[in-house]
């Protein structure tokens, strides 16, 4: 299991690194043209769910529960379209955020762990290596292959596609949809490394690579 945690914590590291890069870029109102409108957007959806939530507070401790059940049906009626169309205005004014860290991912867990030969800030740290399964010489094509999937390259992509073709009622169903299936894929990933007898999980055996402990390989050498 060490090689489990030490490509959780090297993962966590790349992560880090990443949303830092993406969020310095996206709130920087020249890169990011709707940076501002998002803002204020996102202060007037916060003042309303707190009006939604208050209101949902200050319900009668005192009513019974069809009546307390009435009352909240009603409140949720009255403020859920609201916050549904916040929701979707926030999705709409992401697409360039989304885009830029879509972009800055590729660059990240692609062409740099292709330069540097498998390897990541985090797994250099953690002293990893991505290795082709058959030991032959991986390609850019499999590093995509590999961040389509675990850095949820391809799902973004296609939210995008269907915020920019689907109407708001279309998306929303869309939504649900791919947040479900985002959270499977993930639980899978996770399990597969934990369980699977060689460590590889769904992205690598879709790409064929396997990530190597380099340490224990240094070990290995060493005993020779």
């Amino acid at each position: 299991m060490k090689i489990v945690l030490k490509r959780v914590v090297a993962y966590i590291i790349d992560i880090i690194l990443v949303s830092l890069i993406s969020t310095f870029l996206t709130s920087n109102s020249f890169i990011n043209k709707d940076y501002d409108k998002y803002a204020n957007t996102y202060d007037e959806y916060e003042e309303v769910y707190n009006e939604y939530t208050n209101s949902i507070e200050e319900l009668d401790d005192e009513l019974t529960d069809d009546e307390y059940n009435k009352k909240l049906e009603e409140i949720n009626k009255e403020y859920e379209g609201t916050l549904e169309n916040y929701n979707y205005k926030l999705v709409k004014l992401s697409i360039i955020p989304t885009s830029i860290s879509i972009i800055i991912i590729i660059l990240y867990f692609v062409v740099l762990q292709y330069l540097l030969k498998g390897q990541t800030i985090g797994k250099k740290i953690m002293k990893l290596q991505v290795k082709s399964n058959n030991d032959k010489k991986l390609t850019i094509f499999n590093y995509i292959l590999r961040s389509l999937i675990v850095n949820e390259v391809l799902i973004n992509i296609l939210s995008i596609i269907f915020l920019l073709v689907l109407k708001k009622e279309g998306y929303l169903i869309y939504n649900q949809i791919i947040y479900v299936v985002s959270y499977i894929i993930e639980m899978v990933i996770i399990f597969m490394i934990a369980f699977d007898k060689n460590h590889r999980s769904l992205h690598d055996y879709i790409a064929n690579t396997k990530v190597i402990d380099l340490k224990e390989k240094e070990v290995v050498v060493n005993e020779m």
